[in-house]
């Protein structure tokens, strides 16, 4: 009874389903917009910088001072790599340096890598296939262009060693790249880590090292296990939640960026609803006070109302599901470019030397469209109980003559 009697008036019903599933399809596409820039944030701050877990001595984050060094390095590191869980582990070297290609010189970053180990995805280098050289050096393509460096061009290099003396020498310039993280696009002079520890007199040291685990739930294990490593004793380890706290918080708020288009959902499926059974309520006055006059409970005739209400909310919420999924699937391959919505179409962002990419690939979770049902259902009962407790209160000779 209650499925035939929303098809009594279909254009009524038709705008009701309207409202309800439009506003399901924005909850979803918010909600996929908003998980995929949270694994952008993710990708970005577990990538090429950060890591999943860093290894520092306890001072060197706050005063990134040269001398502040991590040593037996090799040996630090082939323990880490035998660990279960952990996929790999690399050094660096940093430190700031004048570099000269001419008279004029320009402020610079040392980073000392493996080039082998920063070559695979998630490395310093992802995406560059050269493998550094001794006596070589990469240049990040921002101070290359500023600077006028160009390949295979000398430079000279300044800076200051561990023990405070002067340390100067000179590279060729390998190649200029494009890295996926902004440190060594703006600053980099990228060299093998051999050369960057003769550079600046710190053989077998270094000065972080970054770890990645083999999956993210995998990461506090490892990091409970490296702390009670003897040899990593006196040493700060962290993960990559306590190292950039406030890019997690971020990522959690986003979880609830959807409450507001929800709230705009239920809004829509209230309105519609009641405007829809409070009109057909009126309309069947005649109708129930006949079912009334025959022995028809009360009871009956407000559960019929109530099940109006609820295939209206499910229908609603089906149909704006299948568009919302329909909406995260368009986008796959693709993916939305954020940037051009404002007008650019700069590929990415930069935060605490990482590149926040802007091309967002929409996702789902299981949970999302339970969310917009189970409210939906629940504030369309609650908009039910109006035109029920009308229809329950009538009085069958009254209703009979209206």
């Amino acid at each position: 009874m209650a499925w035939r009697n929303l098809g009594r008036n279909r254009k009524r019903t038709g705008l009701a389903l309207l409202a309800i599933a439009v506003g399901q399809w924005a909850l979803l596409a918010t909600q996929g917009l908003m998980h995929g820039y949270g694994d952008n944030i993710q990708r970005a701050i577990t990538g090429p910088v950060v890591g999943h877990i860093q290894v520092h001595h306890p001072d060197y984050r706050e005063e990134r001072a040269v001398d502040l060094v991590i040593g037996d390095a090799d040996r630090i590191l082939e323990r880490i790599k035998a660990l279960p869980r952990v996929t790999d582990a690399v050094g660096r070297v940093q430190a700031p340096v004048l570099i000269a290609p001419r008279e004029d010189a320009f402020i610079a970053m040392v980073i000392g890598v493996d080039s082998r180990s920063e070559s695979k995805p998630f490395g310093l280098l992802s995406g560059n296939e050269d493998e550094l050289r001794a006596g070589q050096v990469m240049i990040g393509y921002r101070l290359a262009r500023k600077s006028g460096i160009q390949v295979g061009d000398e430079v000279a290099l300044v800076g200051q060693a561990v023990d405070g003396s002067l340390a100067n020498d000179l590279f060729t310039v390998q190649s200029i790249i494009t890295g996926p993280a902004d440190i060594v696009n703006q600053s980099g002079v990228v060299m093998g880590i051999e050369d960057a520890q003769e550079f600046l007199g710190m053989p077998d040291q270094v000065h972080e090292i970054v770890v990645r685990a083999g999956r993210l739930e995998d990461v506090e294990p490892r990091v409970a296990t490296l702390r009670d490593e003897k040899l990593l004793a006196g040493l700060e380890i962290l993960s990559w939640r306590e190292i950039m706290p406030e890019m997690v918080m971020m990522i959690e708020m986003i979880d609830y960026s959807g409450l507001f288009v929800l709230v705009l959902v239920l809004i829509a499926a209230v309105a519609g609803i009641m405007n829809t059974l409070m009109m057909a309520t009126y309309e069947r006055m005649h109708e129930f006070g006949m079912l009334l006059a025959l022995g028809c409970r009360p009871g009956r005739i407000v559960r019929v109302i109530l099940v109006e209400a609820i295939l209206l909310a499910v229908l609603g919420v089906l149909i704006g599901t299948l568009l919302g999924g329909a909406f995260t699937a368009a986008f796959q391959e693709t993916g939305i470019n954020m940037a051009s919505w404002g007008g650019e179409q700069t590929g990415d962002l930069a935060y605490a030397g990482m590149r926040m990419p802007l091309d967002i690939v929409p996702r789902l979770e299981w949970i999302d469209p339970l969310i917009g049902l189970v409210s939906v259902v629940a504030v369309s009962l609650i908009a039910a109980l109006w035109p029920a407790a009308v229809a329950g209160r009538l009085d069958p000779m009254e209703a009979m003559r209206s």
